[in-house]
C-alpha cells in the first residue's frame, strides 16, 4: 500500500526543525529514494556524528525532484539511483539547470564510467556508492558544506582589467596573455583570460600550442548551471592559477553568444580569481561593449605610427561617448622605439591623454614567444620587453601606499 507520502508528493516531511546555528543557516538536506532505509540510515549517520542538519525525506524518484528542490529549496539533495531512462536523465538535467546551487549527489552501486559521465551531464555532482557508509554519508555533507560556506563568504576584490588594440596588429592579445600570465606566474595571482575577441580570437595559441577543448560559446550554451568549478573545467590550465576561456573556434558559434550571457560570467569569475583579463577585438558591439563596462581598467594599445594614433583617437571618442572616464583609460604605447619620428610626448599631446606604459620594440623575443606559445617571461624572462612586462603586472599588484602611481590607478 503507498504512503500518504507518496500519494501526494508533493507534501514532503521535515525530519529536523529548520534551526540556525551562530554560523549561520544550517546545510539543507533532502533526500529521495525508493527505499525507506536510506534517509533514516543517513539521519542515523548525522545523528551519530552530531550533525544535526535540517533533513527532508520523500519515497519516489527523478519525477519528484523537481518539486523538492521548488519548495523546500534545499542545499544538497541525495537520490537513490541506478539506471535512470534518457527521460530521467532529462528531467534531472532540467532540474540542475534550473536550480544550479542545489548539489546533487547520486546513492548508487558501483556503476561503469560511461554511466557516470551520462549523470555528470545531468548535474549530479558526486556518486556516492551503496550500501552507503557512515564515513562516505559524513564526508560527502562535510564537503557540501564547506562549499556552501565558500559561497556565502564576502566577495573578494578582483580586478577586471581590458586590452583592447587601436589598430589591427597592435599586440593587444600579446601584451593580455603575457601580462596575464606575468601576474601569475610572478605575482600569484589567481588568473582568469577571456577571449572577447569572439570572431578571431586566438589569445590561447600565445600561451600553449595545442586547441582549446571548450571555449566561450561552450559555457554560454550552459549558462544556467555556470559556477566556479564549471568555469575552471571549461577553460584552458596554462599554470594551476591561470585559466584561459578561448574564443569559439567559428563565427557561427560566436554567433551563439548573447549579451545576456555575459554578466553571469563575471560574476562567477570575480567570486574565484583576483584579476579577470580580457583581450577585446577592435569591434565595438553589444557584447563588446558589456565587457568593457564591466572593467575596472582599460588598456587601448597602440603603436608609433600615425594610422595607430589616427585610430586610438577615435577609439577614445568612442570611449567618452560610452561616459567612461579618463582615469579609467590607460594608454599603452607597444613596441616603442626612442628614435622614432613619433614620440611619446606627441602621443599624448594628440589624444589629450597621458601615456600609462611603454613596451619596448624587442622583435625576436616577441616573434619567438608568438610563433612557439610561449610567454615572453618564460622564454626569454631577462629580455627587455619581459622586464617590461613584468614590471607592468608588479606595478598593477602593488597596494595603494605602495607606489605614486597606484595611490589612484583604480581610484575612480
Amino acid at each position: 500500500m503507498k504512503t500518504q507520502q507518496e500519494r501526494q508528493p508533493g507534501k514532503i516531511a521535515t525530519k529536523f526543525n529548520q534551526e540556525k546555528t551562530r554560523e549561520g543557516k544550517k546545510l539543507k538536506i533532502a533526500v529521495v529514494a525508493q527505499d525507506s532505509q536510506y534517509p533514516s540510515t543517513i539521519q542515523r549517520f548525522l545523528a551519530e556524528a552530531d550533525k544535526s542538519y535540517p533533513l527532508i525525506s520523500l519515497i519516489g524518484g527523478v519525477q519528484q525532484v523537481a518539486a523538492v528542490a521548488e519548495q523546500e529549496q534545499p542545499d544538497l539533495l541525495m537520490l537513490e539511483g541506478q539506471y535512470f531512462s534518457s527521460m530521467e536523465l532529462e528531467t534531472l538535467n532540467r532540474v540542475t539547470s534550473r536550480f544550479p546551487d542545489v548539489g546533487v549527489v547520486m546513492l548508487c552501486p558501483a556503476q561503469p564510467p560511461e554511466l557516470l559521465i551520462e549523470v555528470m551531464r545531468a548535474g549530479v555532482r558526486e556518486v556516492l556508492p551503496t550500501p552507503l557508509t557512515r564515513h562516505g554519508v559524513i564526508d560527502a555533507v562535510e564537503r557540501f558544506q564547506q562549499r556552501i560556506a565558500l559561497s556565502r563568504m564576502p566577495m573578494h576584490e578582483c580586478k577586471v582589467l581590458a586590452f583592447i588594440p587601436c589598430k589591427g596588429g597592435s599586440g593587444a592579445t600579446f601584451l593580455a596573455t603575457n601580462i596575464a600570465y606575468a601576474l601569475a606566474a610572478q605575482e600569484n595571482k589567481r588568473v582568469a583570460l577571456f577571449d572577447f575577441n569572439l570572431q578571431f580570437g586566438d589569445a590561447s595559441l600565445f600561451v600553449q600550442d595545442g586547441p582549446p577543448a571548450t571555449s566561450i560559446a561552450d559555457v554560454a550554451r550552459q549558462i544556467q548551471r555556470l559556477d566556479g568549478s564549471f568555469l575552471n573545467s571549461s577553460m584552458i590550465q596554462v599554470l594551476p592559477n591561470f585559466g584561459m576561456l578561448a574564443a569559439p573556434e567559428s563565427p557561427e558559434k560566436a554567433a551563439e553568444i548573447r549579451s545576456e550571457h555575459i554578466n553571469p560570467l563575471f560574476q562567477v569569475a570575480m567570486k574565484h580569481y583576483d584579476f579577470v583579463i580580457l583581450d577585446v577585438g577592435r569591434e565595438l558591439d553589444a557584447i563588446s561593449i558589456q565587457a568593457l563596462d564591466r572593467a575596472d581598467l582599460i588598456f587601448p594599445v597602440l603603436q608609433q605610427t600615425l594610422p595607430s594614433i589616427r585610430d586610438a583617437r577615435r577609439m577614445s571618442a568612442a570611449f567618452a561617448a560610452l561616459n567612461y572616464p579618463d582615469e579609467k583609460i590607460r594608454l599603452i604605447v607597444n613596441r616603442y622605439k626612442k628614435n622614432a619620428d613619433i614620440t611619446l610626448d606627441d602621443i599624448e599631446s594628440t589624444l589629450n591623454l597621458k601615456i600609462f606604459k611603454v613596451v619596448p620594440n624587442d622583435y625576436a623575443v616577441v616573434t619567438g614567444s608568438v610563433n612557439q606559445g610561449i610567454p615572453a617571461t618564460k622564454l626569454a624572462p631577462r629580455s627587455p620587453v619581459a622586464k617590461s612586462l613584468q614590471e607592468i603586472a608588479h606595478e598593477l599588484c602593488r597596494g595603494a601606499g605602495q607606489g605614486n602611481l597606484l595611490r589612484k590607478l583604480f581610484a575612480f
